[in-house]
């Protein structure tokens, strides 16, 4: 039984494969009318945006950019001429809607930028000061909480930014660290506190530290950072959408304004600063279990009123919102975008307790509040603007905060051809390949069922090349990504440009003259076989490591020296005792004496 579970489960697998590999084929067969448009237009800057919308399409990383502008997808799109935008438009449309599944999701991803018309205007939502909502259909409220939160996400999921936001005092809270998903790259900026103690720079980008400054950062799939001024970024999504950050200070601590701009013609949109549908009215809605309103927004309009009565309904609502409203937009550690330190995640965070005490404007004294109104005056601060200004600038000192303008890069530029393509990626960065130098080139029908032939080597120096067989240019293997350079202790990226590798030469074919002087046509050379080239065999020799011996260190045996004790040897006796010597009786002899007791006389001679 087991066997045919597992048969079963394997051929299921193996259709659902192939058909996910025919669905991509059939996306591809369908794309290549567009590619065909967008190369018409420009060579080069067409057929990056062809392979970039492919890769949107299919969630790949997006290729170098071999042009000098900075452009994403989305605004490279609108640089076009309204006539290719038209044609591309449709084509996406049509296709959209006759192809499968998988191709329907792949259209709707290239739809979510290319099918906003000049009346589909950008809105802005913002968070700012201590800090403060603008929603984007205009609401205006003050939001003093502690916690990171969704400020706003996209149907789709293609845009989706979180905000942190931490204590400054009992009483007042501010932006200080935001995170994002920018069409697939994790960027985060953190004013204060760094998740992994690097404090060199506030940019992470999927976890990594990553330092820019008066260069823009091209993010792997499309999107683009662009530094401006001391701690102020922007960053653009592939598909057009912005973040604008301003960094400031106040009491000692850094924060953020945040600034969100969004089309809402193409996507829904759910979060702090709203759902973008043009009313004001629903944008602080709390939604109960079943997905029904369980608060409306029942209070707006009193935010920083004068009147006594206004002002205990407005403390009252900001109870609401740091409560009730806040509570549903609290992301869960499975959906935080945030780098955190050892041992924490988004709890470590929040305080559901937060504030102690709710302020209104109407606890400013006098003084301060004449003082902060004057200065925000003289900004040119009006309307509700003007009662959060007096509020930051009258509470915390903080300098008034103008509602930024996030330019478009494409307005008043013009696109020249271009000569010579040269890799434009991040500084520090070797490009992955030397894409797109020349437009892509149609082989002739028949044989090819008329696409282009792809060209399987380079062109040597004085070869003829083929009159059916025209040039293309294809996109090259992509070699392994080159390691970031550190910086100081820390592994920081950096950012020096480099120079492209030379393209091949291509040789013109020669024209053949005949024997009368004349030019013919000219004339296919009979190719003759290569020889074979016989590669010389190294032998590559083997290294030994060098035996090394320790010599051996013995240790001297150290003997203790035995002591024996003296015999004791009696000393001589005064009487001594003479032993007798025992001699033969042959020969006896006598043991003279000192004094012989009788003298010896010798014989005389006889007859004398």
């Amino acid at each position: 039984m087991k066997k045919h579970v597992t048969f079963f489960g394997l051929f299921a697998l193996l259709t659902l494969g192939t058909a996910s590999a025919q669905e991509k084929a059939t996306f591809g067969t369908d794309f290549q009318p567009i590619r065909k448009d967008l190369v018409a237009w420009d060579a080069v800057r067409g057929e990056w945006l062809a392979q970039s919308m492919e890769a949107m399409a299919n969630k790949r990383p997006t290729p170098d950019r071999n042009f000098p502008e900075e452009y994403t997808p989305a605004e490279m799109f609108s640089a076009m001429p309204s006539t290719t935008q038209d044609k591309v438009r449709s084509h996406i449309r049509r296709s959209s809607t006759t192809s499968d599944s998988l191709s329907r999701a792949q259209w709707s991803r290239l739809n979510s930028f290319t099918n906003r018309t000049p009346d589909c205007k950008p809105v802005m939502g913002r968070t700012y000061g201590d800090p403060h909502l603008k929603s984007f259909d205009g609401a205006t409220y003050s939001f003093q909480t502690v916690g990171e939160f969704t400020l706003v996400k996209s149907g789709s999921g293609n845009v989706n930014v979180q905000v942190r936001q931490r204590n400054q005092s009992d009483d007042f809270s501010l932006n200080t660290a935001v995170a994002m998903n920018v069409g697939g790259d994790r960027v985060c900026f953190y004013a204060n506190e760094k998740p992994d103690g690097n404090t060199s720079t506030p940019l992470r980008i999927d976890g990594e530290p990553v330092y820019i400054e008066g260069q823009n950062y091209y993010l792997e799939h499309g999107g683009t950072i662009s530094p401006s001024g001391r701690n102020n970024y922007t960053i653009t999504w592939p598909t057009g959408e912005k973040v604008k950050l301003d960094g400031s200070q106040t009491g000692g601590m850094g924060f953020y304004n945040i600034a969100v701009e969004i089309y809402p013609c193409t996507d829904t949109y759910d979060g702090i600063l709203g759902n973008a549908n043009g009313r004001t009215s629903d944008d602080f809605d709390v939604r109960n279990s079943m997905g029904g309103i369980a608060s409306s927004n029942w209070n707006m309009g009193v935010f920083g009123s004068t009147n006594q009565r206004d002002q205990l309904l407005e403390k009252e609502y900001l109870a609401f919102l740091a409560k009730d409203f806040a509570r549903q937009y609290r992301i869960t550690p499975q959906e935080s975008l945030f780098d955190y330190g050892f041992n924490q995640s988004t709890f470590a965070f929040t305080d559901e307790s937060f504030p102690r005490v709710h302020r209104t404007l109407g606890d400013l004294n006098d003084s301060d509040f004449r003082r902060a109104q004057r200065e925000c005056e003289r900004r040119g601060f009006t309307g509700s603007d003007l009662s959060a200004c007096i509020y930051d600038n009258g509470f915390l000192r903080i300098e008034p905060t103008p509602k930024p303008n996030i330019p478009d890069r494409t307005v008043g530029r013009q696109l020249d051809p271009v000569r010579t393509p040269t890799p434009n990626v991040n500084p520090g960065q070797k490009p992955y390949r030397e894409r797109y130098p020349e437009p892509r080139v149609e082989g002739t029908p028949g044989g090819n069922n008329g696409t282009a032939v792809p060209r399987t080597g380079n062109t040597s120096t004085g070869t003829p090349v083929s009159s059916s067989d025209k040039p293309v240019i294809t996109e090259r293997e992509k070699p392994a990504p080159q390691n970031p350079e550190n910086v100081g202790n820390s592994s920081t990226r950096t950012v020096s440009k480099e120079t492209p590798a030379s393209k091949p030469v291509e040789t013109s074919t020669p024209r053949v003259y005949s024997s009368s002087g004349t030019s013919s046509e000219p004339v296919k050379p009979v190719k003759t076989p290569e020889p074979e080239v016989v590669r010389p065999v190294y032998n590559k020799p083997v290294y030994t490591e060098p035996v090394r011996t320790e010599p051996v260190r013995t240790q001297p045996i150290k003997t203790e020296p035995v002591r024996t004790e003296p015999k004791y040897t009696p000393p001589p006796s005064s009487n001594p005792v003479s032993t007798p010597v025992q001699r033969p009786a042959s020969t006896p002899v006598s043991t003279p004496s000192s004094r012989p007791s009788t003298p010896i006389t010798s014989p005389g001679r006889r007859g004398g």
